[in-house]
This record gives structure tokens, C-alpha cells and sequence, in this order.
């Protein structure tokens, strides 16, 4: 059985890539398989066609996508694999610091907020 895998395309796609949604799907698409630990950190290894019908795009369509995300420098083939040429960490999540109640608690109020 194939392990399942999804992926997210992060605000910093949509915001710096300056391309349109469906591009920047596949390029998450990609950037994901190229960054999964599980999956081996490989990129997608098989045919653009399977790759279009993955993607519910036209093989067409998928080789216009690959061209501009290859022409902009986001992806490489490499050995027959499409591979990334990003790899950001999503930000540390921050440790929230809650104030524990400067107030306190009034006479009748057994809970503190």
C-alpha cells in the first residue's frame, strides 16, 4: 500500500512566487515530495502525465506549468525525478506565556480566568 501524503501550499507561495494558484499547487506539490522526510526527500519520480492526472490538469496545461516553474528557477529534473529547489522550515511555533492573573480571584469566584 502507497503512504499517504498530502500538502500545504504555505502564504509565502501565493505571496512571493507571483504566480498563479494552479502553478503554485504543483510546485507545492512537488516542493512537498522533495521535503518529506517520510517519502525519502526524493521529488516526484514518474511521468508528467501521471503527474497531470494527479493534479486534475491537462497534460498540456502540466507541461506549460512545469516550463514556468523550471524557467523561474523553483524546480530541476534531475536523474528522472522533479525536484524543488526550496526548502524553507515553517516558523517555531512560539511558546505562549499566559499571565496568570494579576487580579486574582474575588471572594465568590472559585475559577481564575
Amino acid at each position: 500500500m502507497a503512504k499517504s501524503f498530502y500538502f500545504t501550499i504555505q502564504s509565502w507561495m501565493l505571496e512571493e512566487m507571483g504566480m498563479p494558484l494552479q502553478d503554485v499547487a504543483v510546485f507545492a506539490y512537488i516542493n512537498g515530495l522533495t521535503n518529506s522526510e517520510e517519502l525519502g526527500k526524493q521529488g516526484w519520480h514518474g511521468s508528467k502525465r501521471k503527474l497531470a492526472d494527479v493534479m486534475h490538469v491537462k497534460p498540456s496545461t502540466m507541461n506549460d506549468i512545469l516550463n514556468r516553474l523550471q524557467q523561474r528557477g523553483y524546480i530541476r529534473f534531475h536523474n528522472g525525478y522533479i525536484i524543488s529547489n526550496f526548502h524553507r522550515e515553517l516558523p517555531q511555533k512560539k511558546e505562549i506565556v499566559r499571565n496568570p492573573g494579576t487580579l486574582g480571584v474575588s471572594e465568590g469566584d472559585k475559577m481564575s480566568f
